[in-house]
Order: C-alpha cells, then structure tokens, then sequence
C-alpha cells in the first residue's frame, strides 16, 4: 500500500557490494532500534548492512552518505514528522525504496510515509517473519530491476485535438518493441474516450482502474495481468472498452506508483496523454524523459502548439531538449513550411511523418501497425525516426513538474 516516486533526474550513485548483494542501510536515531533490526534482518541471503545512528542534530538518515544504498530500512524517532519532512525534501531519484518502522500506530504517521516514499510500513513491536518477507521481497525486486535499467518514459500528446498523437504513440510503441527488441508498455491515459487498443486490435479485459486500485499489492508478475499483450510483445494497458473513468477517482499517488511499477518491468514506457494539464497529465510529466508534442500544417494548430509548449517551457520549466515537437501528415507544398513551424516555435529540428493517407487509413481500418501495413514507405521512416530520439534523450530535472505546476496555481 505504499508507493514509490520515480524522478529521472541525475542519479546519486548507489553503493556497490557486489554483484549480487543487495546493500541495505538500517538508520534511526536509536542504537537499540538499529541494532535490533540488524539482528532481524542479518539471516536474509544475498544482503549486506550499513547502519547509521543519527545524532548531533541530523534528521535525514541518508545525509553525509557517499552513495545511496539499495535499500533503506528506517525507524522514526518521536521526531517522526520533521525525519520524513527531510526525506520528502529530497528529490525521488535521491529516495532510495525504503521500508519504514514505527513505534507509534497512528495513521498520520503511515500516510506521511507514503508521501516519503515507503514501499512497507511496521509497528512495533514487529513480526519477525513479516518483516524479513517485506526486506526480502524489496530487495530481491531492486536487485532483480536495478534502478540504472529503469524503462525511460516517453508522454505523447496532441497540440490540437486529432492531430495523431494516439496513432504516433501505437506505432512508435510497436516499433520500440519489434524493431529494437524493447521490453515496451504502452498506456492509454485518455479516461474517457481512449482509444490505443483498437490501433493494436485488442480487446481490453482488465484496465487501468483495476490496476489501481490494487496497486499497492502488485508485484511485475501481478502486473502483467492488467497488461494486454499484442503479438509483437508489446504490452498495453488503458480503460476497457465501454467504461468510463472521471479524473477525480483517480489518485495521483496511485498513479504515480503504477507507472513506477511498469517503468522497473519494462525497458520503455509509452503514455498517450490527453490534451489537457491537470492533476493527472502533470503526474507522468514529471515523470517524463521525453514529451513529444504532435502538430500540424495549419495556423490553427500553429497557434495552440505555441500555447501548449509555454506552458511546459514557461510554467512547468521543461527545458526544450527534453521537447521533442512532431509535425504529422507532413507535406512539403505546404503554404506552412517546416522552416516557419520552427521559427514561429523557436524549436529546431522537428521531426516529420509525411502524410500517407492510405497506408494510415490500413492502418486504422485494421488495428494493424504501420511496420506491418507499410514497411518502406516514408510515413514508417517517420515513426522510426522518432523512435531513434526517444531512445537517445534523458530527462535531468532537479524539481519535479507537478510541484512547479501547484505551486503556480496557488501563486507561490
């Protein structure tokens, strides 16, 4: 029931202990509280322990560290809520997961847990054998998805509506999985009127509000069976057909925690985002190591891709090389030019899928992906091309979007 905050930004390095060890630092400010968790835990194979008493003042139990460890098994002091203010203060790619022990059962307390970052929460006086499953399972799975190998996640996303970015977001998916040999999970975040699985001809069984409301007892095997597999490999995830979600049933945190979990089973995760800023869009933005913006040849769709992309520059501070903007059903005698798009834009080096009506149309008709339908022709080209960009960008953001975004609509 706990969730796990991803942020790509640049990684602290983790400790080394070799190869297949899996490094844990057991940290409080009471020697008895460490040494007794050390003792628990000292029987579970293929670990190693750090301990850290915090004194002289220190709250964050991962301060002066050179490294972070993989694992990290806190109990909280009376202190408790200023300890997990100073976790929380640190950026998700510097939180380690961590599993936290209490020795006080309010529910305050497992709640600020969770907005930390706890994977597991125990009251003492603890279960023995409970605890040791939760470190062993935790670590096992760290070990298994080391967050070096983590998928990179790429938002696509429409300047204007029906500019293509959910045929974009398919194909490009598609083409990660079969032509690159990608461990690929592709995510209909449209709530209401998505549409992914019918590019691909799937039926989808158990969708994505299924998966979060039980998020919190998943594991990448569990996942899997909220995944629809298409016959390329590629997995894909979205609201079942004939069911509709509003935005305020689904919790940011939860989503949060779902893409972590499809991010440490896969090696790239593609999310067909709706236009539209809002609690759920900034959760995966922040996420994000890519977002690609899909426009056209038109002034109209000129106009709303500027104001789409001020606001990610401006009020959510994406740099542009973390941009990647998309002209579809491009066409070279357009009045439009793609040297104007740019400099209207002050973007450079567009991408562009040239317009190719019928090999698209085959597409759509038949649920059946452009590698398929079209192999050579320029419109693939297009999409493989995109997919070379995506693969290549890594995200280095030292404040998470959704923070920036808040703060703004608050006025801070």
């Amino acid at each position: 029931m706990m969730n796990d905050l991803v942020n790509h930004t640049a990684h602290q390095p983790r400790l080394d202990f070799g190869h297949r060890d899996c490094q844990i630092l057991i940290a409080s400010r009471s020697t008895a509280a460490v040494d007794n968790l050390k003792q628990i835990l000292a029987p579970l194979p293929k670990t190693k322990f750090k301990t850290q008493v915090l004194m002289n003042g220190h709250i964050d139990p991962l301060s002066g560290l050179d490294a972070l460890p993989d694992l990290l098994v806190f109990r909280l002091d009376s202190n408790w809520e200023v300890e997990l203010e100073a976790l929380c203060a640190r950026p998700a790619c510097q939180r380690p997961p961590m599993i936290i022990v209490s020795a006080e059962s309010d529910p305050q307390v497992m709640r600020s847990s969770m907005q930390a970052g706890a994977r597991d929460f125990f009251v003492e006086p603890l279960d023995v054998e409970e605890i040791q499953r939760s470190v062993e399972r935790l670590s096992r799975e760290v070990m298994d998805n080391p967050s070096d190998q983590e998928a990179k996640i790429t938002i696509v996303m429409n300047a204007k509506g029906g500019s293509g970015a959910s045929l974009i977001a398919s194909n490009v998916a598609h083409a990660l999985c079969q032509e690159y040999e990608q461990r690929v999970a592709l995510v209909d975040l449209d709530l209401q009127f998505g549409s992914l699985s019918y590019y691909l001809d799937l039926n989808l069984k158990h969708g994505i509000k299924e998966a979060l409301d039980n998020v919190d007892d998943l594991d990448a095997i569990a996942l899997d069976g909220y995944l629809v597999k298409h016959s390329s490999g590629l997995r894909v995830m979205g609201v079942e057909e004939g069911r509709m979600i509003l935005n305020d049933e689904v919790s940011s945190e939860r989503l949060r925690h779902l893409i972590s979990l499809l991010a440490r089973a896969h090696d790239h995760v593609v999310i067909d985002v709706p236009r539209q800023i809002d609690l759920i869009t900034s959760t995966v933005l922040e996420m994000a190591d890519q977002i690609v913006v899909v426009t056209q040849q038109s002034i109209t769709h000129l106009r709303d891709t500027s104001r789409l992309l001020d606001v990610l520059r401006d009020d959510l501070e994406i740099p542009n090389e973390h941009l990647e903007v998309v002209i579809n059903r491009y066409q070279k005698n357009s009045m439009i030019t793609q040297t104007e798009i740019e400099n209207a834009l002050k973007f450079k080096s567009m991408i562009c899928i040239p317009n190719d009506f019928k090999s698209v149309s085959e597409c759509l008709n038949d649920g059946v992906p452009l590698l398929n339908v079209a192999r050579r022709a320029p419109v693939t080209k297009g999409v493989i091309e995109l997919c070379e960009s995506v693969r290549g960008n890594k995200a280095d953001a030292s404040h998470t979007v959704l923070g920036r975004l808040f703060a703004k609509l608050k006025g801070a």
